[in-house]
Order: structure tokens, then C-alpha cells, then sequence
């Protein structure tokens, strides 16, 4: 059939249009009622797939969009990121990570090996199922303004901590696959390793591998800021997203390099730019493009699913689902509160990542292609992905119940006290009744001249690098940045802001600005600048209360200011 239509038209086109429009249809309908819609996705790929419809037939044409979609989420992750605000804490935030990982490895091992399946086979399946979808869970968690609560920034660090466990669960794969029988040759040895015995050969990459990422960190440290800054004085917000970009997945390719995943490096990429007053101007560029690819990548994984093996082997994979989903968030639950995380967001952490996630399925490829698992044994682990990613989202509402109900609960014994204290909810300051302004030209610094002298207190949205840094290292609230764009917005406190003053001079940017602040702040006051009165009567549909007219003022200057000087005049004449 894909054929027949593709006559004239790019196979590639014709799937990413029937993958765009499935996608969409089954996301709506989750949306609809009340689910993520990330199982949409799934579900979508399933029915577009080679075993269902057929009208996608070939996901490997899509696959490398799939993987720009990983490496950009991985990006925005570190731009939301502050290495100050994580410092606090993050070695036990990774130790959770790593304990709670080999934990769930090891009992899902002895569980498959009391089933009766052999002990290397069984060990590749845990380890793949020991991976969190990172995906998932920041999407969760941002769209539900909970990144930088304690279970959100300790989720993050067991992300983390799972993608670098990632990467030795890959090494493994070969010599495993060889124990079970299988050749053993999934993706070729590093030349830094050949000759090498296994115990020997993992501690020399990972000396290389740690020190290529440092060289990575400390070179991006002092250039991207001074980067960024040259390309920002051009004015092209197109060139600063082609440039952070670059970054993105020169990082990627430099971590994959050096024995890394390219997630890992687009990550530390993200992170390095999050120190730049930049970060929150590119969170909100980048947002709308990762939403797309990531709709592809969900529907790309969907594809590989073949319902008749969820079909005739539906015990194995409910078996397989409640293993993974009920004793994962348990041992993540578990060992959270242990290491000192409160009861609440011990169970909220849990529950975000009881399932399994995009890398299993990467997991589950590497070891098809090393000979160590089937080609049925990876199709049913990708059902017990799929399926456990719904039944996630499903338990986000009762997560918070049981977590309401456990606020009285009180801390581990063996916690050092203090660890996570104070750290709930947001973790930067945050104004009450404050006063935006966006843009900083003779207008925008009248006004906030005035409010410092009545003690109003303001932020200011600018796009001039220059005035941002020099203002900000005097102690003045400034974020950089399009006050159109909705995450600098919310980093200026929007929500909380008791008005929002337009100075800027362009009226079709001051009504997109009006719009996005109406949206995500309905009570706000917004106070908008335009050129022509026609212009104000636009401002006011879009939501503005109040509207300068410049045409209007400079009249009603001119007339002020001119009658004063004929009367002086005239006065002066007189005898």
C-alpha cells in the first residue's frame, strides 16, 4: 500500500506524515481522557506498524530523527539545570540512582532465574528493565512545574546516574552473549581496549572516557559563555538556536567518542549553558521542536511491536509488567527515603519511574544484534515497556494521594538529617506582587527608576546581553531573553507578577506578548505600548487592560509643551 501511494512522494515524507497524523489523533484522545500523552504515541506506532496497518514499514527511516529527539531532550534537561543549585546534595541523589539500579538488576535476575530462565538471558532483561524512561519523566515533571521539587531534581539525578549505568550495561552485552551462547559481536571493541582482559580493559575507558569529559566541561566553561555572547550581539535569535545546537550535538558526538552515550554529552552540553543568562531564552526556542521529535520518537519505538507476541504470551508480560512497575517503585521508593528524601517524595520519585524506559529498548537491540537475546525475547520486553509507560502515567494522580497521606511519616533513621531539608518546592526565590517590564530603553528604565523609589519591586525582560549582565551584577533582577517566549515568562514569575508593562517598540511583538501573559496569567495587569491607535484596539483584544498610544501622546505632548512655550513667549512680549 505504501508503495502504491509513494509514487511521486518520498517514502521518508509518507511516514513521518502518517506517524505525524496517527500520533496526534491517539495523543488527543489520551488527552481527552485525562493520560499522558506519551502512550498515544506508542499506541500509534503500533497500529502504523509493519504488524498491524502496515502503513509505515520501515521505522529505520525515521530512527535518526528519533535520536535528535533523545539528544534535544537530554539538552533541555541541562538547561534547566544549575550546577549551584544541585551541588547541594547531588552525591546522594546519585547514590540513590546507582543503588537503587543494581538493586532492581539483581532481584528482577533472581526472580527470571527462578522462572526457569537461564541465568545470562535473564540478567540482559534485567538490566534493560532497570532503565527509566527519562523521557517520561521529564515531561511529567515539567509540564506539571515539578522539576525543581525534591522528587523531580532527585528523579533527575537517578536519570543520570541510569544513563551512565547505561553505558556499562552496554559493555556487557557482548561478553553476556557469549555466556548465553551467542557470538558476542554487538558493535566492535574500542582500540584503546583490544587486547585487553575484561577487568582490565573497563578501567582504562573509563580513565579515558573521564577525562575526555572533563576536557569537554572545562573548555565549554570558559567558551560557550563568551560564545554566546558575541553570537547575542548580532540580534538573531535564529543564529543563537543554530549555535546552541551545535553545541548540542557537538557534545553528543563527543561523548559518543569517547565510550559515552550522545545523550549523556547533550546533557553536560545543556548544563554548561545553564550557568549563561541565555538558558531560559533557549529552553523556550528549543521547546516547541523537542515536542515534535519526541512524538516521533515514541511512535518510532511503537513500531517495533508486534501485538501477537503481547497476545500469546499475555501472562509473561503481565508477570513481567507487575515485577517491573510494582517492585521498581518500591525499591526506588525505599531506598529514596533511606538516603533521606521524605516519605512524600520518596513515593512520588518511586512511582515517576517505575517503568521502563526508551533505553531498554536500546538495550534489548544491542543484545538482539550481540546474539544474546531473540528476536521474541526483545519484542516481549518492548510490550513490557509500552505497557509499563501507560500503566505509569495511570498511577500519577494516586502517587499524590498516597504521598498527601504520607506527609506524617516521618524521616529514615539512617538518613544524615538535613540532607534534603528545605529544598521542597521552588528553589529560587520567587516575588509576590511583583512588577515586569519588559524591555529596558529610556521607557523601561523611567519606570523602573520610579518603582525602586516607591520600593515596587521589579524584573526586567531584555534581549541586550550587555544591559542584562552589567544590570545584573549590580543586583537588579534581570532575565534575558524574548518576553514572548513563555519560558522566560515564567522565569520573571509571571504567575505571581501583580502587573506586566509592554515598553518594547514593536507592536506586533507587544500583542504576541500580551497573548502568551493573558494565558499564563489571568489576573496580571498588563499595561502595552503601541505606535498607532489601531494598534491599541488589537492590544486590548489580546487581553491588554491598558494601552499608550504613541501617535497620541507625542499630540498630547507637543500640544503641552508648545502652548507653554507661546504663552512664555507671549509674555515676554507684553510691556
Amino acid at each position: 500500500m505504501t508503495s502504491i501511494l509513494a509514487t511521486g512522494i518520498s517514502a521518508f515524507a509518507l511516514d513521518i506524515t502518517y506517524m505525524l497524523v496517527g500520533a496526534g489523533a491517539l495523543a488527543a484522545l489520551f488527552r481527552r481522557a485525562n493520560l499522558e500523552s506519551i502512550p498515544g504515541f506508542l499506541l500509534a506506532g503500533v497500529i502504523l506498524g509493519p504488524h498491524v496497518l502496515g502503513l509505515v514499514e520501515d521505522g529505520e527511516r525515521v530512527a535518526q530523527i528519533s535520536d535528535l529527539a533523545v539528544i534535544l531532550l537530554m539538552f533541555g534537561i541541562g538547561l534547566h539545570l544549575d550546577l549551584d543549585s544541585i551541588r547541594r546534595g547531588m552525591v546522594h541523589i546519585l547514590a540513590i540512582g546507582v543503588l537503587s539500579t543494581l538493586a532492581v538488576v539483581a532481584l528482577s535476575w533472581i526472580g527470571l532465574m527462578f522462572a526457569g530462565v537461564r541465568a545470562p538471558v535473564a540478567l540482559l532483561i534485567s538490566m534493560g528493565a532497570a532503565i527509566s524512561s527519562t523521557a517520561v519523566f521529564v515531561r511529567v515533571v515539567t509540564q506539571r512545574k515539578e522539576l525543581q521539587t525534591i522528587h523531580g531534581r532527585v528523579g533527575i539525578g537517578i536519570s543520570i546516574a541510569q544513563d551512565i549505568l547505561t553505558v556499562a550495561m552496554l559493555a556487557l552485552i557482548p561478553p553476556l552473549a557469549r555466556w548465553s551462547g551467542g557470538p558476542g559481536a554487538g558493535g566492535g571493541e574500542d582500540p584503546w581496549a583490544i587486547g585487553l582482559p575484561l577487568w582490565l580493559a573497563l578501567p582504562v575507558l573509563g580513565a579515558k572516557g573521564l577525562g575526555g569529559v572533563t576536557l569537554m566541561v572545562l573548555t565549554g566553561r570558559f567558551v560557550l559563555p563568551r560564545l554566546l555572547t558575541a553570537v547575542t550581539k548580532l540580534a538573531s535569535g535564529e543564529l543563537l538556536l543554530v549555535t546552541s545546537m551545535a553545541v548540542a550535538l557537538a557534545a553528543a558526538v563527543g561523548t559518543k567518542m569517547l565510550g559515552f552515550s550522545g545523550e549523556m554529552g547533550a546533557f553536560l552540553g545543556g548544563l554548561l549553558l545553564a550557568s549563561t543568562p541565555f538558558r531560559f531564552q533557549l529552553s523556550g526556542l528549543i521547546g516547541p521542536l523537542r515536542d515534535l521529535l519526541m512524538a516521533v520518537f515514541f511512535t518510532t519505538v511503537g513500531l517495533k511491536v508486534d501485538p501477537a507476541i503481547l497476545v500469546s504470551n499475555k501472562w509473561l508480560v503481565i508477570g513481567g509488567l507487575f515485577a517491573t512497575v510494582a517492585m521498581k517503585g518500591l525499591v526506588i521508593a525505599l531506598t529514596s527515603w533511606l538516603a533521606g528524601v521524605n516519605a512524600s517524595s520518596a513515593i512520588l520519585t518511586g512511582a515517576y519511574l517505575a517503568n521502563a524506559g526508551e533505553f531498554t529498548i536500546v538495550i534489548a537491540g544491542a543484545a538482539v544484534a550481540a546474539g544474546g537475546l531473540t528476536q521474541s525475547e526483545a519484542g516481549m520486553l518492548a510490550c513490557v515497556v509500552i505497557v509499563s509507560l501507560i500503566v505509569s502515567s495511570l498511577l500519577i494522580k494516586p502517587a499524590h494521594v498516597w504521598a498527601d497521606r504520607a506527609t506524617k511519616l516521618p524521616m529514615s533513621n539512617m538518613a544524615k538529617p538535613g540532607t534534603f531539608e528545605g529544598e521542597d518546592g521552588e528553589v529560587r526565590e520567587r516575588l509576590k506582587g511583583h512588577v515586569i517590564i519588559a524591555g529596558f530603553g529610556p521607557v523601561g528604565r523611567a519606570l523602573a527608576d520610579r518603582f525602586a523609589v516607591l520600593q515596587i519591586p521589579t524584573v526586567v525582560v531584555e534581549l541586550n546581553p550587555k544591559t542584562v549582565i552589567k544590570h545584573t551584577a549590580l543586583g537588579r533582577r534581570f532575565v534575558y531573553g524574548d518576553i514572548t517566549n513563555t519560558e522566560v515568562l515564567e522565569q520573571a514569575g509571571v504567575h505571581d507578577a501583580s502587573a506586566v508593562i509592554l515598553t518594547i517598540p514593536d507592536d506586533e511583538a507587544v500583542l504576541r506578548a500580551c497573548g502568551a501573559v493573558r494565558k499564563l496569567a489571568p489576573d496580571a495587569f498588563i499595561a502595552a505600548r503601541t505606535g498607532y491607535l489601531s494598534g491599541a484596539f488589537r492590544a486590548q483584544s489580546m487581553g491588554a487592560d491598558h494601552v499608550t498610544v504613541e501617535e497620541l501622546a507625542t499630540a498630547q505632548a507637543m500640544e503641552r509643551d508648545v502652548l507653554a512655550k507661546i504663552s512664555s513667549r507671549l509674555s515676554e512680549a507684553r510691556p
